[in-house]
C-alpha cells in the first residue's frame, strides 16, 4: 500500500525531502513505518524521539497506518 510521508524541521534536513510516497506492507504501524524510514536514511536512525501525526492528528506509535494516509514526522520541540 502507499502512504505519503512528510518531514519537518531537522527531519527534512536529514532526508533531503519535504515529502515522499512510500510503498509499505498492509497493517504496518507508525512504529513500523518509522523503522522502515530509519533503514532508508542513516541520520534518521540516530534519532530516538519523534512526534508523529497521521492525517493531521498526533497518534501513538502503535497506530496502524492505512492506504493513502498522510504521515508527518516532527522532531520534539523544546523551548525556554
Amino acid at each position: 500500500m502507499k502512504v505519503r510521508v512528510k518531514y519537518f524541521a531537522s527531519f527534512r534536513d536529514m532526508t533531503g525531502k519535504m515529502e515522499e510516497s512510500l510503498e509499505v506492507p498492509e497493517g504496518i504501524t507508525v512504529e513500523g513505518l518509522r523503522e522502515h524510514i530509519k533503514g532508508l536514511y542513516d541520520k534518521m536512525a540516530r534519532r530516538n524521539q519523534v512526534l508523529v501525526a497521521v492525517n493531521g492528528a498526533f497518534v501513538p506509535l502503535e497506530t496502524v497506518v492505512r492506504e493513502g494516509d498522510n504521515v508527518a514526522f516532527f522532531p520534539p520541540v523544546s523551548g525556554g
